[in-house]
């Protein structure tokens, strides 16, 4: 019995490997068929378990049956080795026994990466990446706008609020400077005067929309309320920039 990586697997069904990794586990897939067929009956294993598992009692029956079946399959083993010995031609019998150990052993890894998964929720920290923010063409020298880029690109967002909120006040028409005070807001805690912000710009037509979307949900992920998280991760359309990671969330959460 081949000895795979179950947490590359796990990976590559959950769109976490890396442009190279990801090239060579195409290759492998491709070139190993033994390989393929794991992949593929771990797949299927993980889309059954979770659709099933909808409390911890069914969790401990499952963790239970899988044990169980485990120590049937390795009395198996131990008695066809002794057969094995009588005969020199591997029985379909064994082949059989082969095949029932791959799934056993997939199952049991799969349960506890699954029950892992369960006990740790992502966190806002392991989603918030804020892109650098561009204010400031060429040749402007506006004092406000260059002190609001430099504080937020630093993480000030204390200092970013008070730049932005005095541009604002002279120019409520830019929504991009909106979504930036929403963002600063929320790195600050302040939730209400946040999702204030972001709902105003999810509610408008503006190509900030989706990205409000996507920062409401990362507010209410703070606030570790993951049912409204997930509701609004659900409307993030598939052409949006962040439509993945919202994909990625919702998978996590």
């Amino acid at each position: 019995m081949k000895n795979f990586d179950y947490t590359e697997i796990d990976k590559y069904l959950n769109g976490e490997l890396t442009e190279k990794e990801l090239s060579l586990f195409k290759e492998k897939l491709k070139n190993d068929s033994d390989f393929a067929k794991e992949v593929k009956l771990y797949q299927k294993i993980e889309s059954t378990l979770t659709s099933k598992f909808s409390n911890s009692k069914e969790e401990n029956d499952l963790r239970n049956t899988l044990e169980d079946l485990s120590l049937v399959f390795s009395e198996k083993e131990q008695r066809v080795k002794s057969e094995k010995r009588k005969v020199k031609q591997e029985s379909k019998v064994f082949s059989l026994k082969r095949y029932s150990k791959y799934m056993v052993a997939a199952s049991l890894v799969l349960l506890a990466t699954i029950l892992w998964k369960n006990s740790i929720k992502p966190t806002y920290s392991d989603f918030a990446i804020h892109n650098r923010i561009d204010l400031v063409v060429r040749g402007n020298s506006d004092k406000h706008l260059i002190n609001a880029q430099d504080a937020f690109n630093s993480k000030n967002y204390t200092e970013a609020e008070k730049e932005l909120r005095t541009i604002i006040s002279l120019d409520r028409t830019k929504v991009e400077l909106q979504l930036y005070l929403g963002i600063c807001l929320l790195e600050q805690n302040e939730y209400k005067k946040a999702e204030s912000i972001l709902e105003k710009i999810k509610n408008g037509k503006s190509i900030y929309k989706n990205k409000a979307i996507w920062y409401l949900s990362l507010s209410k992920l703070k606030q570790k309320d993951y049912t409204s998280c997930k509701v609004y991760l659900k409307q993030i359309p598939k052409d949006a920039e962040d439509y993945q990671k919202a994909k990625k969330l919702l998978r996590k959460l």
